[in-house]
């Protein structure tokens, strides 16, 4: 591995070494294999798949590792998640349905602060996963909670306001909404620019607001891989 990778690429190949082991794990790809076909014809009324073992048992060290890795990925997914916000504030494909242009950002705006209470919540999973297979990690992921809350402090308390009393609200979405209002049955171009201007405007800042903490965020998961790394001995970097 090139000495000026990142720590998220030394992971994934370490991740990938480690699933190796996975597969030549007695059991696993016989249980993968039947789990994939019960999945892919567990309706069919002429052959139905045979019902296959819900869980797969590993060795309690295997078990271990195994919820270490899985958690590290579920906190990538995440990260990923949040990017595609973007692309979510950046169209409306709701042209011909009854979906308004305010309730699409508010809903976009809602799944943009939620992957922030996501992520900090798999951020506490994949700390009792890292303690349970290294108990004497060394690492504070206390410490690194409060960071992230810190930096994150106002998506967080936006999602549970949304949770905890009501729908989010933006001044900027509620002037659309005024916009539209005013007299639906305007059809005049100077008023459809305005509104969709004034939508195209808001759209543009959320969008480029998820992606600059997009970037933030990916600096907290870039600490979290070069952590694992030094912590956890079974994700061994593979020689390239």
């Amino acid at each position: 591995m090139h000495p000026s990778s990142t720590a998220q690429e030394r992971i994934s190949n370490a991740i990938r070494y480690w699933m190796h082991k996975l597969r030549e794990y007695p059991g696993w790809r016989e249980w993968k294999r039947s789990q994939i076909g019960y999945t892919l014809n567990f309706d069919d009324e002429f052959m139905p798949p045979e019902k296959h073992a819900e869980e797969f048992k590993f060795s309690p060290e295997m078990e271990l590792e195994h919820a270490v890795v899985t958690s590290y990925m579920e906190l990538l997914s995440t990260a990923n998640a949040l990017r595609d916000v973007e692309w979510y504030f950046r169209r409306y494909p709701f042209s011909r349905a009854p979906v308004t242009r305010e309730s699409h950002l508010k809903y976009c705006c809602e799944m943009y602060f939620a992957r922030f209470y996501q992520f900090r919540e798999r951020l506490k999973v994949l700390s009792k996963a890292v303690k349970g297979a290294v108990p004497d990690h060394g690492l504070d992921f206390g410490k690194f909670i409060k960071k992230f809350d810190k930096e994150f402090d106002q998506e967080i308390r936006a999602r549970h306001g949304v949770h905890h009393h009501e729908a989010f609200d933006d001044v900027a979405i509620s002037r659309i909404a005024l916009l539209e209002l005013t007299d639906p049955s305007d059809d005049r171009e100077p008023s459809k620019r305005a509104y969709r201007s004034h939508y195209r405007k808001a759209a543009n800042e959320w969008a480029s607001r998820t992606r600059r903490r997009s970037k933030t965020l990916d600096k907290f998961v870039e600490a979290v891989a070069d952590a694992l790394l030094r912590a956890c001995p079974f994700l061994t970097v593979a020689e390239s």
